[in-house]
């Protein structure tokens, strides 16, 4: 039997992916354990987080032992890479949530939600393995796709669609509702994998290949042009700027809310009960990265923020709340998720 330490990574193995709408928690092994959407404070896609059995994740990763690892962000972005080096070769994974200027959605559909996942084979060979194990609702909800060939893995459930589409060939788990793939990459092979997300509207099928190699470099610019406007020149700059890059994935574009964190039920002390729901728009916590952001010159995530607050406020002034979701709706139920195990056996 596993120790909850063998099953759950440390909080600071994770790296976090968005778009200012969701955000993902990446892990050193190439596993997305944590996964809400359309919303920050949605039901989870993937929460092997909070639960390494029945949560679900989606991972990409080589077979073989890892020797090296190293991570970092490409420059003033919030894309990702991970590159593992491994006794026949180098493997290099990128992740990232699409996101793009307001002409860019113009010219083109876009998915509502994406999660775009490369995979290259930067020196040598490498055999890589695929697994993606979605499990809706925080686990509550049994899936079943359909597999629609080269238009990918269709999971639909109450009006909304999951769509996994890969370039490494996968394989449905028999009596799972789960996909798996294998396949070795030598120097200079690329493989792109997508997981969307749609409802109320028409899915939009991501191509791979060149125009996803597109949509990678339309996103690093954004991010890159985001970061420039920051007007901070004082010491350890780069640091500065990329706690900024972190604070923006916290907004929610759509209304301008900023959460506090986009996890919940990590407890403060293992096996405690202090593991409250941060993926909501708590006033303290936001009117301190308000401040943060105006300080450094982004003036514009700083009016919405405030637009949105003086909108949410306005029927219950002068009383506040404590937090408010990011529509800032005020009537917020909270519910123990007992059928899960919780972060290191810590109950959510």
């Amino acid at each position: 039997m596993h120790s909850p330490d063998d099953q759950y990574a440390p909080i600071e193995d994770y790296a976090v992916i968005g778009d200012c709408t969701s955000a993902a928690l990446v892990g050193t092994d190439g596993a997305i354990d944590w996964l809400c959407w359309p919303r920050f404070d949605s039901p989870s896609i993937f929460a092997a987080l909070l639960d390494a059995e029945r949560g679900g994740r989606f991972q990409v990763r080589p077979t073989q032992d890892v020797s090296s690892l190293e991570r970092r962000y490409m420059g003033d972005t919030n894309v990702l890479e991970t590159t593992f080096t491994t006794e026949t070769g180098v493997l290099r994974l990128t992740d990232l949530m699409p996101v793009g200027p307001p002409e860019a959605y113009r010219r083109e559909l876009w998915p509502t939600h994406e999660i775009l996942r490369r995979v290259e084979c930067v020196e040598g060979t490498v055999p890589v393995q695929v697994a993606c194990e979605p499990q809706v609702e925080y686990a509550q909800l049994d899936l079943s796709f359909e597999d629609r060939g080269a238009h990918g893995f269709f999971y639909n459930y109450d009006g909304a669609v999951l769509i996994a589409r890969s370039e490494v060939p996968l394989t449905p788990s028999p009596g799972q509702n789960a996909l798996y793939g294998e396949q070795t990459l030598r120097a200079g092979d690329r493989r792109f994998l997508s997981l969307t997300y749609d409802d109320e509207a028409p899915a939009v099928l991501p191509l791979l290949g060149d125009h996803a190699q597109r949509k990678l470099a339309r996103t690093i610019n954004y991010w890159r042009d985001w970061a420039g406007q920051c007007e901070y020149d004082g010491p350890y700059r780069d640091a500065v700027v990329r706690s900024a890059l972190t604070l923006k994935l916290m907004t929610f574009a759509p209304s301008g809310a900023i959460v506090a964190a986009p996890t919940t039920s990590l407890p403060e002390a293992i096996g405690g009960e202090r593991n409250w729901d941060y993926r909501y728009c708590w006033l303290r916590d936001a009117a301190l990265t308000l401040r943060a952001l105006y300080e450094l010159g982004y003036e514009d995530e700083g009016r919405a923020f405030f637009s949105w607050l003086l909108h949410t406020t306005r029927p219950t002034a002068p009383e506040l709340q404590v937090m408010y979701d990011v529509h800032g709706n005020t009537n917020l139920t909270e519910r123990t998720l007992s059928h899960l195990e919780g972060y290191r056996q810590s109950p959510p």
